[in-house]
């Protein structure tokens, strides 16, 4: 059970309801039928409305707290919506009864969402096709009081393991202690697939695996770290293991690929032995002052693209990207400020797919991340004659970092 409090609530709220194959499921102390930008501002407006009365403390600027629940494939097999719906309003509810002291409080501090505007949607693993339920909850419950978000995602955890436990399901920390092992014996098994070192194949043989991979560069543009996970299960190279983070990699394929010993052998002395027939004069043959070309060897062919594939709404999308430009789109991507839930790679994919001319799968991408803040290209759109594909790039990649801006929020409600 993942939590997060988050400003960009009605991009939430879409991206909840109305995600490719998103199924409502409930919800509650709001009007059934109201779409999601409805049930958004009536959300904000309700935030506001009770701002207002208050003339003490901070300005309440993020309205919304969001929570992902997933069940395993095995454990919501059998599940109906009734079951999923169930399953959102016993969340919150053992949410509300975990209590909590944070830092520099005397008393212990509770949530109240069960009594909270929330939603649910069920959404689909487009490659495993395992269940999860994202729940979007008003910050502030239906009395006008301010839900506490302090250390709220350690309270997810526990009101996690209580509902594993009611259950009979795995903890937490077992099922991302298997996921951690499962990453850790593919990545060892990458390395030794690797007939040469390359950090850049190895990325991208991870990403053809699933799994979503973060580079980290300082800022001399060298690789300083990188994460790997896939869906809620995101670790440091480090937690996978010592061998696997990005300074010892290299070290960690030589292992995997030791060179032969170079035996030396001694040239064996001639013996002579003495002849009975009679000695005759042997003219010298005469030695030739040209020398005997060596073969040179060929220098095996590099591949001038690699495949990323990449996630959209509609599918994966293999994406084909020169080698002469990939590393315009892996180290010079930017996340847009006031966007909290886009990565580096996000911003990378939209622009890769804007390079290929995959506009609408772009869009999308951009739009699932929190973007909409900046116009998509129109259909007419691509590399000019008189453009180069590293400048091509860049532009793409320009593109891309305004397409995953945050929309602007409102300022109020006019009449």
């Amino acid at each position: 059970m993942l939590a997060k409090v988050v400003s960009y609530g009605g991009n939430s709220v879409r991206y909840a309801l109305e995600k490719e194959n998103a199924k409502t499921v409930k919800v509650n102390n709001m009007p059934d039928g109201l779409d999601p930008t409805a049930i958004w501002y009536m959300m904000k407006h309700h935030c506001q409305y009770h701002q207002a009365e208050r003339t003490v403390g901070r300005k309440l600027e993020r309205f919304m707290t969001t929570f992902v629940l997933s069940p395993s494939k095995e454990e919501s097999a059998n599940f109906t919506m009734e079951d999923w719906a169930n399953l959102q309003d016993e969340a919150l509810e053992v949410l509300d009864s975990v209590g909590l002291k944070p830092k520099g409080f005397t008393n212990e501090v509770k949530t109240n969402f069960r009594n909270s505007m929330n939603v649910g949607g069920l959404h689909s693993d487009s490659k495993s096709g395992t269940l999860h339920l994202h729940i979007d909850c008003c910050r502030v419950d239906i009395e006008g009081n301010t839900n506490d978000v302090h250390d709220i995602h350690l309270r997810a955890m526990k009101a996690a393991e209580i509902i594993n436990m009611r259950h009979g399901w795995k903890q937490p920390q077992k099922i991302r202690e298997m996921r951690q092992e499962e990453i850790k014996d593919f990545c060892e098994y990458t390395l030794q697939k690797m007939d040469e070192f390359d950090i850049d194949r190895y990325f991208c043989l991870l990403r053809m695996k699933g799994y979503e991979v973060t580079p980290r560069y300082d800022k001399s543009n060298k690789l300083v770290g990188y994460t790997i996970g896939k869906n809620a299960s995101v670790f440091k190279a480090s937690e996978i293991g010592r061998r696997y983070m990005a300074s010892q990699l290299e070290a960690t394929w030589k292992k995997f690929h030791p060179k032969p010993a170079q035996v030396k052998v001694k040239p064996a002395t001639p013996t002579v032995t003495p002849s009975s027939r009679p000695s005759h004069p042997v003219a010298p043959k005469p030695t030739s002052t040209q020398t005997k070309v060596q073969p040179v060897a060929q220098p095996k062919p590099v591949p001038s693209f690699t495949t990323f594939n990449i996630e959209t709404p509609d599918g994966s999308k293999a994406v084909e990207i020169p080698n002469t430009v990939k590393d315009i789109f892996l180290n010079e991507a930017q996340i847009p400020e006031g966007n909290e839930i886009a990565t580096l790679e996000n911003i990378s994919h939209v622009a890769m797919l804007l390079f290929v001319g995959y506009i609408d799968a772009a869009t999308a991408v951009s739009e699932s991340c929190g973007g909409g803040g900046g116009s998509a290209p129109d259909s007419g759109w691509g590399k000019k004659d008189d453009e180069d594909e590293r400048q091509f790039a860049r532009r793409c990649l320009h593109i891309a970092h305004s397409m995953c801006k945050s929309k602007p929020r409102s300022r109020g409600f006019h009449r």
